[in-house]
């Protein structure tokens, strides 16, 4: 039986000893989750990996309600027992996941949402979950530069197997843009910066912005939405104008804190 790149060795043991402390967290994610973490103290963190963000989320807010759900079996279970006290599950958010609808006050998913080539089955069922924010990463290209779907090795301790590999899916920004439109948010704020992908990524021969976005609902029956971005990538025009009122990157520190 070949095992699923989800159980993989080395990405197994990569995210048992990683991204367990602030530390670790990227510039787009440390540009929201302090925040995030003064707002909402339950959080369900789809693709936790081992469960080292529950730590994360900790350091921010001692009192967090953190549960934690991924497709790999075996990282599920060591999150179990190295954080006893939090709930851990495995599941295929593409598929649908067993909580019922707004069962989170946040929801967060960061570091997979590139590798899933059924990305927007995956993000309509996140803001499903989500009661008030939906918090996520994913990897875009300018406008008008289709979106690419390549591969990545699995290689984060040691030597690639010279097979085992992960999609790995740039999307090109409108479209993006347009799905996000498509959930019919309150508020869209996000942050991104042009990089080069990893060396360990193939089919992907041009800069990405790696990118993320904080989505809040609103209990109103509200269909206008605030966009405020920080990042080379504007909002697109055409998207619903009207409905759409987009504010300048300077005032976003003012939406939502650096730190808090």
């Amino acid at each position: 039986m070949i095992r699923p790149w989800s159980e993989h060795e080395d990405l197994v043991a990569f995210f048992s000893a990683s991204r367990n402390r602030p530390d670790d967290l990227y510039p787009s994610e440390r540009r929201f989750l302090p925040w995030l973490a003064s707002q909402a103290g339950e959080v369900l963190d789809v693709g936790c990996a081992a469960g080292g963000f529950s730590e994360v989320w900790r350091y921010y807010r001692s009192d967090v309600d953190y549960t934690g759900i991924d497709l790999s079996r075996e990282m599920i279970a060591i999150a179990r027992a190295a954080h006893p006290d939090h709930t851990f599950l495995t599941g295929d958010c593409a598929e649908g996941l067993p909580f019922p609808d707004e069962g989170f006050a946040a929801v967060q998913a960061l570091g997979w949402l590139h590798w899933e080539p059924r990305y927007e089955a995956a993000l309509r069922e996140l803001w499903r979950l989500a009661r008030r924010y939906c918090f996520i990463d994913v990897r875009l290209l300018e406008t008008g530069r289709p979106t690419i779907r390549g591969q990545q090795r699995i290689a984060y301790t040691k030597d690639w197997d010279g097979s085992t590999v992960t999609p790995y899916i740039a999307v090109e920004w409108v479209e993006f843009a347009r799905l996000l439109a498509s959930l019919h948010p309150r508020r869209i704020y996000g942050h991104g910066y042009w990089g080069a992908p990893s060396d360990t990524v193939t089919g992907v021969d041009q800069q990405v912005c790696f990118s993320t976005f904080l989505l809040e609902k609103s209990a109103a029956a509200d269909n206008t939405c605030t966009v405020c971005l920080d990042s080379p990538l504007e909002w697109p025009a055409g998207i619903d104008e009207a409905a759409y009122t987009v504010v300048p990157a300077s005032v976003l520190n003012s939406l939502c804190p650096r730190s808090v």
